[in-house]
């Protein structure tokens, strides 16, 4: 018998040692023949070599290169695309992980597949209908991880309207982020959302179970952002110097000058506060100086729920838009006439912070509502609802975003003062033409419009009637003197209101924050979020509203 012995060497082995598997005698050396079929030149062999050598000598697959690459620049996206395609080679960090990604690839294909086979090392998957598709993902033998090794992609069939691949866990996959932008999300509108992006039947039960699988993920990572937060709060200090509050960089918080928002010695000199004993009683404790003033709506709510009517809700808003004290005693006159009580309980509010008759002159606001604010809440609703930082980021964004819009609209007028301010103007202006006029020969001018008289004093900028004292834009009484005088009344509008003092509101931007993996974390800085109460019944998200707020929501 004549053996033939195959075996692989080096080239820079001449000869091997051969066992001897005839007759299980000692080994024998035996001289090395090296065999190719490969026919190329020497040069094409360099080329070669070239192409699948790097620069230390060590050979690699341009094409695993590739995939590798591939996988890396693949992003989350809404529509799930990154998980259209699958293709042999694509590796995966464990099998249930490969199993997640065939779940989702059933998803997005809307091709329903059947597990062949599931264990800790492999899974195999076939077409339900009968198509040539099939896939073989396994681990490899003394590597970590496991790949895709066998695959026939070809996948005819029709749709599948009912996917029992899709489960639960795939559904709340594709909900997560939008679960956490909307937390209100209903089980119908999701529903309806896979039936329109995937062409999926989903049953009720199963949509609601991944609702509150996401949910339950949601809480623990609610938890965690609150151990990142001195971090988070870090990054916003180093990013946007000065926002810690310091007295002498304010204005970089406020966007403003002191003098422009009346700041002085780092107290806020006016504020709307809600007329609430706690909120109250905070604002005096930490600043003392600032003048506080009611929102006029809650105060009418909470007056209301006694005193109904709509000829005292008028007399009510009446009195607080009259800018002198003889106009608010009218008024309150008027309503004791029909219930004396209300007068007495209205008066318990403090007339000085919420009657125009009784404002301060410092701060160029008749304003007597707090619609600010209200607006400010609404236009967070969404962000509140979710984890306390990225609650931060998205309103840290929006407030960006908006600094800039209004620097951008203010830098379009075309007029040296604000729009609002000069249709104010022009409204004064009108009223100006239809009043009579004195003028004593000095500074005082006699306005009379209609049963009443004014005083007006150029030289001081002050009219009796408060109104040029309380907005810095000339009354109808003003305009009346300065016009009789031949001179432009708009000059004698408060520079607060001009182009150039909004330009420098806006002149302070907030600056960029890097993303988290960039934050300094000091497990010595983690806290734990605030207990939170669950109340009995259903919690109420929606505020009571009057009914002819009602009305108008509904566009009736």
């Amino acid at each position: 018998m004549q053996v033939l012995n195959i075996y692989a060497v080096d080239e820079c082995e001449e000869s091997v040692c051969v066992p001897n598997i005839v007759n299980h005698t000692e080994a024998y050396i035996s001289q090395v023949l090296v065999g190719t079929d490969d026919s190329s030149s020497e040069d094409e062999d360099e080329d070669e070599d070239e192409d699948h050598t790097g620069s230390d000598g060590l050979a690699y697959d341009s094409e695993e290169l590739e995939q590798f690459e591939a996988q890396r620049n693949v992003h989350p996206r809404e529509n799930l695309n990154e998980y259209k395609e699958i293709y042999k080679g694509i590796s995966f960090k464990d099998i249930p992980e490969a199993r997640k990604s065939m779940n989702l690839y059933s998803l997005v294909n809307q091709k329903k597949l059947k597990l062949l086979k599931s264990d800790k090392i492999r899974v195999r998957y076939k077409c339900v209908e009968g198509y040539p598709f099939k896939c073989l993902i396994s681990i490899e033998k003394g590597n970590e991880g496991c790949r895709v090794k066998t695959l026939n992609p070809i996948h005819d069939c029709n749709p599948a309207f009912d996917n029992s691949r899709v489960e639960y866990n795939t559904i709340a996959y594709y909900f997560k982020k939008k679960l956490q932008d909307n937390p209100k999300y209903k089980v119908k509108a999701m529903r309806a959302d896979l039936k329109n992006s995937f062409q999926l039947n989903a049953s009720k039960s199963k949509v609601k179970r991944a609702k509150r699988m996401i949910f339950e993920k949601l809480e623990g990572s609610f938890t965690d952002d609150y151990n990142k937060l001195e971090a988070y709060a870090n990054a916003l200090r180093d990013s946007n110097l000065g926002s810690d509050g310091n007295k002498k960089k304010l204005d970089l918080v406020s966007g403003a000058s002191s003098q422009f928002i009346g700041l002085e010695y780092g107290q806020w000199s006016h504020i709307y506060v809600r007329y609430a004993e706690g909120i109250n009683g905070g604002n005096k404790d930490v600043l003392p100086e600032a003048k506080h003033r009611f929102c006029v709506r809650h105060v009418e709510s909470n007056w209301c729920k006694e005193y109904r009517g709509l000829e005292m809700k008028k007399l009510l808003w009446w009195s607080a838009w009259a800018t002198y004290e003889e106009d608010f005693k009218d008024q309150l006159s008027k309503l004791g006439q029909l219930k004396e009580a209300a007068v007495t309980d209205l008066l318990k509010y403090p007339p000085q912070s919420w009657y125009r008759a009784y404002f301060d002159t410092v701060c160029k606001n008749q304003g007597v509502d707090n619609n600010f604010t209200e607006s400010f809440n609404s236009w967070i609703l969404e962000a509140r609802y979710k984890p306390i930082i990225k609650m931060l980021e998205d309103i840290r964004l929006k407030v960006m975003n908006q600094l800039r819009k209004h620097e951008d609209e203010v830098r379009t007028w075309k007029t040296k003062y604000s729009p609002q301010s000069m249709k104010l103007y022009t409204d004064y202006l009108k009223i100006a033409h239809s009043i009579e006029v004195d003028f004593n020969g000095d500074d005082g001018f006699e306005i009379v419009e209609g049963v009443d008289k004014f005083i007006v004093n150029l030289q001081g900028k002050r009219c009796t009637c408060r109104g040029w004292d309380l907005s810095g834009i000339p009354c109808p009484h003003a305009i009346k003197s300065y016009l009789y005088l031949k001179e432009n009344p708009l000059k004698e509008m408060h520079w607060w209101y001009s182009k150039e003092a909004f330009l420098l509101t806006y002149k302070h931007k907030l600056q960029l924050v890097p993303a988290e993996k960039f934050w300094k974390l000091d497990p010595s800085q983690a806290m734990e979020p605030p207990e939170l109460v669950k109340q009995a019944g259903r919690p109420k998200v929606k505020r009571d509203r009057q009914k002819d707020e009602a009305i108008k929501r509904q566009g009736e």
